[in-house]
């Protein structure tokens, strides 16, 4: 597995019925036309839930991992938080390991990821088809409450010690991300988003410019995931999209491009959902794009004033 670079033109517009050749570090590598994946729609851990001794939501991943390969699909996506306060590599992840491996299927689940020296950050973990962890994105635009400060949501309350921060806000104290990496899987290449990270449009720009084909936007809040960034992000940045959420909320969808849904959990409760993502029809678009051929980033600097 590794992290690339986006190419300017990365895929060849000249496509057999099935496959697509796609140029990496100048050799041809055969990628699916299409890919079947699933998004789990189900309840974890919270924002602020610490760890219970009979609580154990990585159980029901791999039952959903198991159920999402027998359906064919090549990926199955479960919300954030899910895991709970967590180290890396430890029990819950050799679980999920072990299910990935055995169903030769990608996973990716959100945790609170639990650092040795007790910092911590909200993580999405991107297992492979062998179980091994090898991607890891930490959420980089915490979603704190509005406590102090003008303007407001700037400061975080003050006289508060460790534990009134886990119990009521750990996002003003959590390690933030400081990159939005992109990971090459061989069907294609995904880029990873959590929650409030998919309120700035920059963000899913950025992994489009880096070459991903598919955005993948973990969730893990009450309310429904907007069906208008779904496809609006799609339609801007020429992805497909998998967003999921917790139970206790709604909206976990699978798009395609250009704003199609292609499955959608209207409701909250625990639901499954699997759809198959025209992946060839997103490297055409991506490839002939008008759009990105007449991008004039020199002109774009208040976007990182």
């Amino acid at each position: 597995m590794r992290i690339t670079p986006f190419l300017r033109k990365p895929f060849i517009a000249v496509i057999p019925a099935v496959l697509i050749v796609a140029i990496s570090r100048g050799e041809d590598i055969q990628k699916p036309a299409r890919v079947k994946v699933a998004a789990v729609q189900v309840q974890g851990y919270g924002k602020t839930d610490l760890r219970r001794a009979d609580f154990h939501p990585s159980k029901t991943v791999v039952d959903y991992i198991a159920k999402a390969a027998a359906d064919e699909a090549q990926l199955v996506v479960f919300p954030e938080y899910l895991l709970g306060r967590i180290s890396i590599p430890g029990p819950q992840t050799k679980r999920i390991s072990e299910a990935a491996a055995a169903n030769r299927i990608y996973v990716i689940a959100g945790c609170w990821e639990v650092c040795p020296n007790g910092d911590f950050a909200n993580s999405a973990l991107l297992f492979d088809r062998r179980g091994k962890i090898v991607g890891k994105y930490r959420k980089v635009h915490a979603a704190v409450d509005h406590y102090e400060g003008d303007p407001p949501w700037s400061k975080p309350p003050g006289g508060k010690d460790a534990d009134w921060f886990l119990e009521h806000d750990p996002e003003w104290k959590m390690i933030k991300g400081e990159d939005f990496p992109v990971f090459d899987l061989d069907f294609g290449r995904i880029g990873l988003l959590i929650c409030y990270d998919g309120w700035f449009p920059e963000t899913f720009r950025i992994l489009s410019l880096k070459g991903a084909e598919i955005i993948v936007w973990i969730n893990g809040r009450a309310g429904s995931v907007e069906d208008f960034i779904v496809r609006s992000a799609m339609f801007h940045n020429e992805t497909a999209l998998i967003a999921v959420n917790q139970a206790c909320g709604a909206g976990s969808v699978i798009g395609q491009w250009p704003s199609t849904i292609l499955a959608r959990c209207e409701k909250p409760g625990e639901q499954y959902i699997t759809a198959t993502i025209n992946i060839d029809q997103v490297r055409r678009a991506r490839y002939n794009s008008r759009n990105f051929q007449q991008r004039r980033p020199k002109l774009y600097g208040e976007l990182v004033k």
